[in-house]
């Protein structure tokens, strides 16, 4: 979970070396380049002090690490405390305040008005203010496994507080589906070309339109000339992305934003949180960062929050047994031999999460150790089971325990193996493949030693083979493993209105 902490690290870092260059002109730092930390410039502040950006993104986070939920009002109350008592800044001192940004949070605060309802919604209120301070929502998220409607619904309101134009909210929105997945496992580039491939149309043909160059092109194969970086939300966005992708290191990446001129802190805050992400920090440029204690105390805190409060199972068996209670019937995954209920990236905590809130369905991750059998833990989590429809999801030696033993595969509905060992004990696979009543999909990555030996069993009626491209036995390619049983296994379900 570093990635975290370097995220919120990096962002500050590259706020602070944005700040003495902030609304410079590119002509002017390309001949006078910025390559350390500096102070005294367009504000009176001395190096290493950060600005609005990261001080609403600690705000932000500490709601979060709070409430251990996203609370609108109580960001917004924070918010107040920044600006009325100098909370969550470097110096004491509040400084650099968008004029948006600040005419919300003092309607809110005077006013009391609806905070999701406090941001201007007009097309001249499109400035940067919301997407600055997008990252802790991505990084929870993610975590959280928030995806589709409800995560746009999450972003237009975050967003709202201070920017209510859809342009603004479009930005933060593929800023935020970039960040997911790059924690994702996606390279840099692919990540991109993942957003560009995402379906806009609940935003209008006018907002499309405005992120078209950036989401039709190539942004970064662009030359230097044609990439704004002033603080119009469409600008920022391009100039970050434009950044991080045409850099290769942490520092390399911050030198690069903040002598792109204009918007400097911002700019250099984004592509720090990204490029600390990716690549790690440096240590030289955070020890110079003032107040950095409680800097370094919130983004490690944030990291824990989101570890062991956000994204956790309803109930834990002996570290054998995950369980997320729903209310009707039951997912039931067996793990790879001696994986555990979490997996690579809290990938099965985060599948049984999601199922859960989107079919309602009570999911169960059983780990795969070497002294318990399949027929072993139906018996132990029988008070589950008993009388419910059973989903099954086996995973390498996982599946083969299910489909090689009859008297626990009658009990199941609905089978699916993924990356059957075809290998090991083949007879028994096949005649469990043949005797099986129910619906069988074994879904195979490519790159899986068992792709070899599919022959051996496509001949059966009863089973749905399905090949995923360039997967290897772990499905460590993206997360498309997270939505296996959607597509081939919870098939005739629908979702839950929540």
């Amino acid at each position: 979970m570093k990635q975290i902490v370097n995220s919120v690290l990096g962002f500050a870092i590259g706020d602070a070396m944005g700040v003495p260059v902030e609304f410079k002109k590119r002509e002017e730092l390309i001949e006078n380049p910025i390559v350390n930390m500096e102070g005294y410039g367009t504000y009176d502040v001395s190096s290493g002090v950060w600005s609005d950006d990261t001080s609403m993104v600690l705000a932000t986070i500490d709601s979060l690490i709070s409430l251990h939920e996203i609370n609108y009002e109580d960001i917004m109350k924070r918010f107040c405390d920044w600006i009325n008592e100098a909370k969550y800044t470097a110096t004491g001192v509040v400084f650099d305040i968008g004029i948006n940004t600040k005419e919300s949070i003092l309607k809110y605060y005077m006013n009391k008005v609806d905070p999701i309802k406090c941001g201007g919604a007009s097309i001249n209120n499109n400035g940067n203010g919301a997407l600055m301070r997008m990252l802790p929502i991505a990084l929870y998220t993610y975590y959280e496994d928030i995806v589709d409607d409800r995560l746009l619904d999450i972003v237009k309101k975050v967003s709202s507080l201070t920017h209510g134009h859809e342009y603004s909210i479009m930005g933060s929105y593929i800023f935020v589906k970039y960040v997911h997945f790059i924690l994702a496992g996606y390279n840099k580039f692919k990540a991109y070309e993942k957003v560009k491939e995402l379906n806009y149309y609940k935003f209008s043909e006018n907002a499309r339109r405005a992120y078209k160059r950036f989401l039709t092109t190539d942004i970064y194969k662009l030359d230097l000339d044609y990439i704004k970086s002033s603080s119009y939300v469409v600008d920022t966005l391009e100039a970050v992305i434009w950044t991080f992708l045409n850099t290769n290191s942490f520092v390399e990446s911050i030198i690069g934003a903040i002598n792109l001129g204009d918007d400097t802190d911002t700019i250099g805050a984004l592509v720090g949180a990204l490029s600390g992400m990716v690549y790690g920090i440096n240590e030289k440029w955070l020890n110079e960062i003032k107040n950095k204690e409680e800097l370094i105390s919130l983004a490690y805190r944030f990291d824990e929050e989101l570890r062991l409060n956000i994204l956790k199972f309803d109930e834990i068996i002996d570290d054998r047994y995950g369980i997320t209670v729903g209310y009707k019937d039951v997912l039931f995954v067996k793990t790879e031999l001696n994986g555990s209920i979490y997996g690579s990236q809290n990938r099965y905590l985060k599948m049984a999460k999601r199922i859960n809130f989107k079919y309602g369905l009570t999911v169960i991750i059983a780990s795969n150790l070497t002294d318990m059998t399949l027929e072993n833990d139906f018996n132990i989590l029988n008070q589950y089971l008993n009388g419910k429809k059973i989903y099954f999801m086996g995973v390498a030696n996982g599946g083969s325990l299910a489909i090689q033993n009859e008297k626990v595969s009658m009990m199941i509905d609905k089978m699916l193996l993924i990356n059957l060992p075809l290998m090991i004990n083949l007879h028994k696979t096949k005649d469990g493949i043949k005797n099986y009543k129910g619906k069988l999909t074994c879904v195979f990555g490519s790159k899986d030693p068992s792709f070899n030996y599919l022959p051996l069993i496509q001949d059966f009626r009863n089973v749905n083979i399905v090949v995923i491209p360039n997967q290897d036995h772990n499905f460590t390619n993206g997360d498309e493993f997270l939505y296996l049983p959607d597509k081939y296994l919870l098939t005739d379900l629908k979702e839950i209105s929540q």
